[in-house]
């Protein structure tokens, strides 16, 4: 199948990529019309009526004009049932990849989003770095104060998923603290909902563990409650989450939410807690003991998500 490379041939607009974005969530690959739907049974009928009249009348001009009258009929409703597929097929082809959605995925989170981070944080943009700022994805798939339910959608891509909404965690590291900002973002729109931030001294910080929750959010997909029988023993929750909980001496938490495994994010959006866990360990210990530490960190743009590990000397 081959499926368009829109920037490729021109360069496409805010409204332009909206668009495709919308169609790539909306439009399903074309599969071929069944052989018995209801326009082909009809051009069958027509075709067996034209054969009846060829067989049991006299080969009169008479006859071959009916005949030919027939077929065309039966032409005319095969071409009704071979229209909508090469219509749709047509559509399909026109909509992005799935590998350009994932393109413009990371870009719009580093473009839109990140500077949303920066400025609510209020940071220096000039030290930042990808060791001292992680950004941390997941997609969102209940129902979500803020974000239209047309806009929480998915899109399966072969073996997982695409979503058009997403909650984006940062953890900014500086010298004696950490900031947390979240949002939920509706990639499609564009929009930013929900602005959240959290902020720890380094020296308050207790522990950093990984932990598994299982999250109570019902998912978009879930089937409806028969309210004749509520206990019907059907799961409709996202199910668990990886959490990297950073926690403070006061007992209050940072929750980072790192993996729904159930909802099958696609691995270019998706970190490993380990990774997230394992960064704030090293750079805590730095900023507190000194030490000489390593960054095992997720690349961004395209470098999925492999480790890329650097040395740095302590700080005298």
């Amino acid at each position: 199948m081959a499926e368009a490379h829109q920037e490729q041939v021109v360069k496409i607009t805010p409204e332009m990529k909206t668009a495709l974005m919308k169609n790539y969530f909306s439009i399903n690959k074309a599969e071929f019309p069944s052989f018995y739907a209801g326009h082909i049974l009809m051009a069958y009928l027509f075709l067996g009526l034209a054969l009846f009249v060829l067989i049991y009348f006299r080969n009169v001009i008479t006859t071959y004009i009916i005949v030919l009258i027939l077929v065309g009929i039966a032409f005319y409703y095969t071409f009704k049932w071979l229209t909508p597929y090469y219509s749709k097929k047509r559509e399909y082809a026109n909509t992005p990849t799935t590998d350009q959605m994932e393109n413009w995925l990371i870009r719009d989170i580093k473009e839109n989003v990140k500077p949303r981070a920066i400025e609510m944080l209020s940071l220096n943009p000039a030290t930042i770095t990808p060791e001292n700022f992680i950004v941390v994805p997941h997609p969102v798939f209940w129902q979500q104060n803020g974000v239209s339910p047309n806009y929480i959608i998915k899109r399966f891509a072969g073996s997982y998923n695409v979503y058009a909404t997403y909650k984006i965690q940062v953890l900014a590291l500086a010298d004696n603290y950490v900031s947390f900002y979240s949002c939920i973002y509706n990639w499609i729109e564009n929009q930013i909902v929900s602005p959240y931030t959290l902020e720890f001294f380094f020296d308050d910080i207790s522990s950093i563990t990984i932990e598994n929750k299982r999250l109570s959010y019902t998912r978009m997909d879930a089937p409806p409650v028969d309210e004749e029988n509520e206990n019907d023993g059907i799961d409709r929750t996202v199910g668990n989450a990886n959490i990297v909980v950073v926690r403070n001496k006061s007992g209050e938490q940072m929750n980072v939410v790192v993996n729904i495994p159930q909802l099958g994010a696609s691995p270019r959006s998706s970190l490993k807690p380990e990774k997230v866990m394992q960064t704030l360990r090293i750079m805590l210990r730095h900023r507190r003991y000194g030490e000489e530490f390593e960054i095992i960190r997720p690349k961004e743009e395209n470098d999925e998500n492999t480790e890329n590990v650097e040395k740095k000397q302590p700080e005298e």
